[in-house]
């Protein structure tokens, strides 16, 4: 693990974590040459010590990463305004460093074209965060350059820890347990990419290691992967919440729909069990009037009062008045029973079934009791009368 050093000024700090850039990959591989490890160029003079130097990166870091991630928010603000078809924006293109000027300059050209007064308002803010991070960019580069830090570039595969050990064993000479001692108080990220630059400082006078990722070569620092990742994760989250609520409402209005279509149903059947009950009735009454006959039993005397029969042919006249609203079920019986007190009689002599079409002693037969207390109509041939409506003329 060699590689070409230059003196630097001493200092230690605890752990600490930096998102790169591509400015700050550019100004560490213009002051760095070749190597497993490398350390920082010597800056220029500086009045603070090492102590003061590490705790002014740890704050510019910290902003960094304060405004890096209210930057994205915006960001994802803006993009989730766009229509279909319309530019959007991605936090990696703003800070790639092999841009053509048009593309350096997508935001200054996003304000200028955006109508809306809030979004460009947005994406003014968006410009001062990207400058807010590339001036504490420049100056974290600046304060890298005075401390004595080596660095080794990430391959596919490797591991910060892994890393890390090498350069305490290998490097700074010591034994893997001590190692890993002072790894367990160090802040470690497994999400390096190849092209990341992993750092390193061990000082023996105060037994104190710091480690850290910048960007490199990889054109993304840990942060901003682990930022998206956790981005990706919450809208996944959120699509699968927003999915879950759908299905919910889904099966909210489906349950809904079942239970009217229930009501629908049960009131379908109840309607159906009335419509059966009139069937039921109407055939009822259908078969009762096609296999009944109907008649009106009167004296002859009102009869004739009525104009109903002729007063000297006792014939039917006039069947206007009469109203045929006796019925004999010849399903059921084929005798009629007349009483003379029905009829304001004291007795009954005769009847006669009018209209005379009717013979009897074929179709029917009157029979007399010996008291003429009452008589009785025979129906002797009931398919002749069904249906059909009769005058029963008594005679007292």
């Amino acid at each position: 693990m060699n590689g070409r050093r230059v003196t630097m000024t001493a200092g230690d700090s605890g752990p600490a974590r930096i998102p790169g850039s591509g400015l700050v990959a550019a100004a560490i591989i213009a002051a760095m040459g070749f190597g497993t490890f490398g350390c920082a160029q010597k800056g220029p003079g500086t009045a603070k010590n090492p102590d003061e130097l590490l705790t002014q990166l740890k704050d510019d870091r910290a902003q960094i990463d304060q405004t890096t991630d209210t930057m994205m928010k915006r960001i994802d603000v803006f993009n989730a305004s766009r229509k279909p078809g319309e530019r959007t924006l991605q936090f990696s293109e703003i800070f790639t460093q092999d841009l053509s000027p048009e593309q350096r300059d997508v935001l200054n050209t996003l304000v200028a074209e955006e109508k809306d007064f809030s979004y460009k308002a947005l994406l003014q803010k968006i410009i001062v965060d990207r400058d807010t991070i590339r001036g504490l960019q420049e100056n974290v580069m600046r304060l890298e350059q005075t401390l004595p830090d080596k660095f080794v570039v990430v391959k596919r595969g490797d591991r910060q820890h892994d890393l890390a050990m090498a350069y305490l064993t290998e490097e700074a000479h010591l034994d893997a347990e001590k190692a890993k001692t002072l790894l367990n108080q160090a802040d470690q990220t497994d999400e390096l990419l190849a092209g990341n630059k992993v750092w390193f400082f061990y000082d023996p006078q105060r037994d104190t290691f710091r480690t850290y990722v910048t960007q490199g070569e990889a054109g993304r620092t840990p942060l901003v992967v682990r930022r998206a990742r956790q981005r990706q994760l919450i809208k996944e989250r959120d699509s699968a919440q927003a999915e879950v609520a759908t299905l919910q409402q889904t099966k909210a209005d489906l349950e809904a729909t079942r239970s009217q279509l229930e009501t629908d149903v049960n009131g379908l059947t109840q309607r159906k069990t009335e419509l059966e009950s009139t069937v039921d009735q109407l055939s009822r009454d259908i078969a009762f009037r096609q296999n009944s006959l109907f008649y009106h039993a009167e004296n002859e005397r009102a009869l004739k009062d009525q104009g109903v029969l002729t007063s000297v042919l006792k014939r039917v006249h006039d069947v206007k008045p009469l109203h045929y609203d006796e019925a004999l079920d010849l399903r059921q019986g084929t005798t009629i029973t007349l009483v003379p007190r029905n009829y304001g009689l004291e007795e009954i002599r005769e009847v006669r079934v009018l209209p005379p079409i009717y013979q009897k002693g074929r179709d029917f037969q009157i029979e007399t009791a010996e008291d003429h207390s009452s008589a009785r109509l025979v129906i002797l041939d009931p398919d002749l009368f069904r249906g059909k409506e009769v005058l029963l003329a008594i005679g007292g």
